[in-house]
């Protein structure tokens, strides 16, 4: 487990030698620096020794009580119709289940970068996208890898507003047009034409948080050669199929 690489580095983070990074460590420095701003003024309020192992695991706790509460609130945006003490067990359901249960016992990415993932998704189904693309940034300081949900998520609701200005676009001449036939894309192309700005314009609402993010993470991987820190042979491509084989000619 990474725990043995991480929480040294957070030590360091937490007595103010940000300049020495473990090469061993691929993520960005995420989780220290909301480490040390949740244990810092615990520790000059209540004059206690916190720099430990078990306070550092206890900011994960903090993080997988965000996450209930998101969850909770992302339950309620698509169930309306469900109790909310029905939803607060399901939240909390979600929540412990084994794939980040384990996790958030030890002092590690995946609470931090679950949260801020899932926190910029509750905010773009509420659409404050500007809003929205924040957690995002932040989710990527813990992995940089989430700039697939990112992606993801941008992309999602790009492609609903054109569906949804197709098909309103469709209705008006044939209810039973299907916008993927031949005759649908032939509806279209004209619906396109004359409303193109705005459909631009929404779409660029849509993701104004998110071509800035998209932008810097590009940027980043062309400065820094790959999309990991440090050790970046943690992060490489291998054939698996060949290594099973050669495997099993031992």
């Amino acid at each position: 487990m990474d725990e043995i690489f991480h929480f040294p580095q957070a030590v360091k983070y937490y007595k103010g030698i940000y300049k020495e990074w473990d090469p061993k460590i691929t993520t960005p420095p995420g989780l220290y620096i909301f480490t040390v701003g949740i244990l810092n003024p615990v520790s000059k309020i209540t004059n206690l020794d916190v720099d430990k192992l078990t306070c550092f695991r206890l900011v994960n706790l903090c993080f997988t009580t965000g996450t209930i509460y998101v969850v909770y609130r992302i339950l309620q945006h698509h169930h309306k119709e469900v109790e909310s003490k029905v939803l607060l067990l399901s939240s909390f359901n979600i929540t412990i289940f084994p794939v980040l249960y384990f996790f958030n016992f030890l002092y590690y990415t995946d609470c931090g970068s679950t949260f801020f993932v899932l926190l910029m998704y509750y905010w773009h189904l509420k659409k404050i996208y500007l809003t929205a693309s924040f957690p995002g940034a932040v989710a990527l300081l813990f992995r940089q890898t989430n700039i697939v949900w990112i992606f993801y998520i941008a992309a999602e609701e790009t492609l609903q507003t054109l569906f949804k200005f197709s098909n309103e676009g469709i209705s008006k001449k044939d209810k039973n047009l299907n916008l993927f036939s031949i005759s649908g894309f032939r509806v279209f192309i004209p619906l396109w034409k004359k409303n193109w700005k705005q459909i631009l314009k929404k779409i660029f609402v849509i993701n104004i948080g998110y071509i800035p993010i998209a932008i810097g993470s590009v940027a980043f991987v062309l400065y820094n050669g790959s999309i990991a820190l440090g050790d970046k042979t943690a992060h490489e491509g291998s054939n698996v199929g060949t290594e099973i084989n050669s495997d099993s000619y031992r």
